[in-house]
């Protein structure tokens, strides 16, 4: 049975991760490199079961997309607030997001130089 997402949530989620900020909680950086990175937009578009998830950023750490999508579903689902979205993005701690999704589905369209 398909789980129902709050879509509206996962969008006001989403939103919190415009600006600069530091995405330890859900990503690795390379040995010595810094984990703030600035996101330009993020957006859900689409209709359940059919949802995209587009990102923008100045820099990704690795598996930073899968760890935020992972943990906006958890909104979606209803098992974490929009207010502890906001917490676990600036708590800076890994054991806190959600669990990453597959790489299955995902898509790099576009890098600028």
């Amino acid at each position: 049975m398909p789980v129902e997402l709050d879509v509206k949530a996962m969008q006001r989620a989403a939103r919190l991760l415009v600006g600069e900020h530091d995405f330890a909680t859900f990503g690795q950086p390379p040995q010595g490199h810094a984990t703030v990175r600035r996101v330009l937009a993020a957006n859900w578009s689409g209709e359940p079961p059919w949802l995209t998830f587009d990102i923008e950023a100045n820099a990704f750490l690795y598996r930073m997309v899968r760890s935020i999508v992972g943990t906006l579903l958890e909104v979606g689902k209803g098992k974490m607030i929009v207010n502890e979205f906001g917490a676990v993005l600036a708590a800076c701690d890994r054991s806190q997001a959600g669990p990453s999704v597959s790489p299955r589905g995902l898509c790099l369209v576009e890098v600028k130089y």
